[in-house]
């Protein structure tokens, strides 16, 4: 079973661009090799990975929030626009919010399951429970900044 190689793209910060490196690294790193399994989640709350990359309108499996209540993460996976597989987005995070306090939760169910390949984890701006499992995760962390010149 091989294990994938976690990205996590964080920042504090909000409009600094995070959703838009996550989405377009995994566009581009399936562009780069067709056959390596991409699979793009996130713990914001603006859906956009689901816009983006959503092809048909079925309801979907499950969503992020089942990454942290035991569920197979396996059967949460959809596969999207350009090949990138993601893991819907969730309205009830607030609530799972609440109970949630193991910050090595979402490194357990991703080593439990089959995924392979490079999983990017687009953050909330906030270092909440959710960022703090994605950064524990993590293999690398990619942190967009705003600075005066850009």
């Amino acid at each position: 079973m091989a294990t994938p190689y976690i990205v996590t793209i964080s920042s504090e910060k909000g409009g600094v661009g995070k959703t838009t490196l996550a989405t377009n690294l995994a566009i581009y790193l399936k562009a780069l090799h067709e056959d390596l399994p991409v699979t793009l989640l996130s713990f914001d709350n603006h859906f956009s990975v689901d816009q983006m990359f959503r092809i048909n309108r079925k309801p979907s499996q499950g969503d992020v929030g089942d990454l942290f209540t035991g569920s197979n993460l396996d059967n949460l996976v959809e596969t999207g626009e350009y090949g990138v597989q993601f893991i819907p987005s969730s309205k009830q995070l607030h609530i799972l919010r609440r109970e949630l306090d193991d910050p090595s939760a979402l490194a357990k169910a991703l080593a439990k399951s089959s995924l392979g390949g490079i999983v990017i984890i687009d953050t909330r701006p906030d270092l909440d429970i959710f960022t703090q499992n994605a950064l524990y995760a993590a293999d690398r962390v990619i942190v967009p900044v705003k600075d005066a010149p850009s």
